[in-house]
């Protein structure tokens, strides 16, 4: 029988990888690295009612196909591809997906002990653009969705700018946080009892509290160990040896600090913040985000416009690739996200050319 499962949601750089690093570090809790390749794999194995020996194989053969989501691969999952086969195959004909699939997570390795598993957890931050579709997928799935400050994870993302993670385009960055914490705001108010949404500030002013809120959430028991996490910080790195962590990641495993707050007071212009601020709107202050500006500006509203459209546009490809044959799926993913980076690459040209 499949363990339940829960999604760990939210941008980029905005908490996903602490929480999963806190989860991953619980010892009844299994966290697989980060790869967005569930999504692919069920759609291609979603209609399969009988799973024989050869629909296995041919399963395993596509996890473990080559293939690179930004630095991630499943060669960081570190899985016994024996052992996983074995175990696999012991469920021909009587299987699901759904337990293939946990079986991926399952098997993955992690430097932290672990005791009796009681859930399994998902963190791709990509998938937040799916939560709609992931909550009609995983019916009994669970998801904690994680915000942070908009202005905050703007800079965060524009520090990596030498790492292709996002378009580091302001605009464009403010317009997507607004789109992802929308349908959050949506689906935890239908489905109180299975979203839960989390400010990354609360996280790390009051993580005891928080974290306990959160176990209290996914049915799993509080223990306080998970916070000793940054004491694996070589391990993690030896181990793995994944360039997606020594570059975007390697601060995260050090303890919860706050020094990642409010760093758009001193790093971003007004005009900045006036156009952050107007994007993010009344949202910014239910989530109980300080706007400095409540104002409207017209030609805010009419720079940005292009990168409405576009923002609102790539994400529904997104969502339409999900449905494309396994392989169209795949190559779709690793593709259509070039076109923010085009994009952010030309207007940076253009702002050179004026200045």
């Amino acid at each position: 029988m499949s363990k339940p499962l829960f999604f760990i949601l939210g941008r980029p750089r905005s908490g996903t990888t602490l929480l999963k690093t806190l989860f991953d570090a619980h010892p009844n809790v299994k966290m697989a690295p980060e790869l967005p390749i569930l999504l692919p794999l069920y759609q291609k194995y979603r209609k399969v009612t009988d799973w024989s020996e050869e629909t296995i194989l041919s399963f395993i053969d596509d996890l473990f196909r080559p293939a690179v989501f930004n630095n991630r691969r499943i060669e960081n999952f570190r899985i016994d591809r024996v052992a996983f086969t074995d175990d696999l195959l012991r469920l021909a004909h009587k299987g699901n997906i759904y337990d293939f699939l946990m079986k991926m997570h399952e098997h993955a390795y992690s430097v932290f002990p672990k005791e009796e598993i009681l859930l399994i957890g998902d963190k791709n931050p990509v998938y937040s653009i799916f939560t709609r579709r992931l909550e009609r997928i995983f019916p009994d799935a669970r998801f904690i969705c994680i915000v942070r400050d908009y202005r905050d994870n703007y800079i965060s993302l524009r520090n990596l700018e030498g790492v292709h993670l996002e378009a580091p385009v302001l605009s464009l960055q403010i317009l997507r946080w607004r789109y992802i914490t929308n349908i959050f705001r949506k689906m935890s108010r239908r489905f109180p009892d299975r979203f839960l949404l989390v400010r990354y500030e609360d996280l790390v002013l009051e993580p005891e509290e928080t974290f306990q809120k959160l176990c209290s959430f996914l049915g799993i028991p509080y223990t306080d160990c998970v916070f000793q996490f940054h004491e694996k910080k070589e391990e993690i790195l030896s181990t793995f040896s994944n360039p997606a962590i020594e570059k975007i990641h390697k601060s995260l495993l050090d303890p919860i600090n706050t020094g990642r707050m409010e760093l758009w007071t001193k790093e971003l212009t007004y005009r900045e913040i006036r156009t952050a601020d107007q994007l993010a709107g009344r949202l910014a202050g239910e989530l109980r985000y300080r706007r400095v500006y409540r104002g409207f500006n017209p030609l805010i509203y009419l720079r940005t416009r292009p990168m409405a459209l576009y923002t609102v546009l790539l994400f529904r490809l997104m969502i339409l690739g999900t449905y494309l044959p396994y392989r169209s799926n795949r190559r779709a993913a690793l593709n259509i996200t070039k076109l923010a980076r085009i994009y952010g690459a030309w207007t940076s040209g253009r702002k050179k050319k004026i200045s």
